[in-house]
């Protein structure tokens, strides 16, 4: 089938790599021409090319819409464009999906949600790698767009050389695999964010997280989604409490699981070395490793060795006697947990801007901090889009108007970094958050580190 991809976006782009791989004659067109594409879809696109794919970019759609069999029209595409008026076959996101589906061959474990879809993805994998099986993972550890790793994944074989894949499924990557089956799918927890995309509306944003519901053969899911989800076989999962199928709790350092599923119940305890969020995901992990057969020394075994994942919790040393952490929580309902496992700790918090590629409640974000930091050094670069505002750093600190710690704004991390061994003093704790230990992790990092070693040499 000779197909057109209209607009060369997030989502066109690997609608086009999938239909192409199937065996599709496939085009893709843009209004933009190649250069004024970012650097890295650049590359992508260039690769496409070289994959079979036409290129047919810096002009309108062809007139000559005639001559393909079928279109796939990119959301992004305006409703009153002048090539819709044409009668053709459409390609709906559905039609990729089942591509998608047919390709991928081995049992399929999905994570979505607002909050810890990458961590849990990992400790699923991590569990699942120490059971001895062979596993495709895919988060956003491995790029922004899921999407298009998925299907990067599928050329690549990754479905062939494995027995089973963990896949971070976002709200993006949702709306390209609604028709695939999943083994075990999760839900995490749903809080208002992106809802700039979703035309402001929180109903549109649960709507699309809940195509999860009817994607696997078990659906297992956070207890605080119980009022959003409707189907009747749902396995929850939470802190302690009887309503949950799988509960836990971290006890002097021990995680303890006790769970009631299907023809299983137990309880098991184990050492763990994570904190805060960490402990609510690796409950959602062991539910879907129970859930889908593990033994109970499995998993034991793997949560007692995980060490977390790069820019979540990360323990990044210890610089003049002050101990450094790195994460990238943000979001209000996030961010708790982590500064709760800091209690007693005198803080120091370093936050890049919230906003990244979102607009975020700043002030109530500082309003939190405020509660448990000693010192808020907040900057104003935005580390997803590459643009200073100030005033952004101003809000979280307005946030913060009733507490006293010390308020800080600077423009950058490595001004941040510096100034946070200014002000703190030995057996202080030293903690990033903030959106950049994501969009931006290895520059993010790197320049606080820069700038606390310089605050080392300076103040020490």
């Amino acid at each position: 089938m000779r197909c057109v991809v209209i607009g060369a976006g997030n989502a066109g782009r690997p609608a086009a790599r999938i239909l192409n791989h199937a065996g599709n004659d496939v085009v893709i067109t843009d209004r933009k021409p190649l250069r004024k594409f970012p650097r890295d879809i650049q590359e992508i696109l260039l690769k496409m090319e070289k994959e079979g794919i036409e290129l047919h970019l810096g002009s309108d759609a062809p007139d000559e819409l005639e001559r393909f069999d079928a279109a796939y029209v990119s959301p992004t595409i305006p409703t009153d464009a002048r090539f819709r008026r044409k009668k053709m076959k459409l390609i709906k996101n559905e039609d990729i999906a089942k591509i998608i589906d047919r390709e991928i061959d081995i049992d399929i474990i999905g994570i979505t949600g607002t909050l810890g879809k990458t961590s849990t993805t990992h400790i699923i994998s991590h569990i699942f790698e120490s059971a001895g099986y062979r596993v495709w993972t895919c988060s956003s550890q491995h790029g922004n767009l899921l999407s298009e790793i998925i299907v990067d994944g599928i050329i690549h074989n990754y479905h062939k050389k494995n027995d089973i894949a963990v896949l971070e499924i976002p709200h993006g990557t949702l709306r390209l695999m609604s028709q695939v089956k999943l083994k075990v799918g999760i839900l995490t927890n749903i809080y208002p964010e992106h809802l700039t995309e979703f035309e402001g509306s929180m109903d549109k944003y649960i709507a699309r997280k809940l195509l999860m519901v009817n994607m696997p053969d078990i659906f297992i899911a956070n207890i605080k989604c119980r009022d959003l989800v409707n189907r009747n076989d749902v396995v929850w999962y939470g802190s302690k409490g009887n309503e949950c199928n799988v509960s836990g709790e971290l006890v002097d350092g021990k995680f303890m699981i006790k769970y009631d599923v299907g023809n299983r119940a137990g309880k098991f305890q184990t050492p763990i070395k994570m904190l805060g969020y960490y402990v609510e995901n690796s409950i959602a992990a062991s539910a879907a490793s129970i859930c889908y057969g593990l033994d109970e020394e499995s998993i034991k075994n793997a949560l007692s060795k995980f060490n977390g994942i790069p820019g979540h919790m990360e323990y990044l040393g210890k610089y003049s006697e002050r101990e450094v952490y790195f994460d990238a929580a943000y979001i209000p309902e996030g961010l708790l947990p982590t500064l709760k496992s800091f209690s007693g700790h005198n803080l120091v918090v370093l936050i890049d801007n919230p906003d990244s590629s979102t607009p975020r409640d700043k002030y109530r974000i500082g309003n939190l901090l405020g509660r448990y930091a000693k010192v808020i050094i907040a900057t104003g670069y935005n580390e997803t889009i590459g643009n200073l505002n100030m005033d952004a750093a101003k809000e979280v600190l307005d946030g913060a108007c009733n507490s006293n710690a010390l308020k800080i704004a600077v423009e950058d991390m490595e001004a941040a970094g510096e100034l946070s061994i200014k002000y703190s003093k030995p057996g202080d704790t030293i903690l990033h958050v903030g959106p950049g230990a994501i969009s931006a992790y290895n520059s993010v990092k790197s320049d606080m580190l820069s700038g606390i070693k310089k605050g080392c040499s300076r103040y020490e």
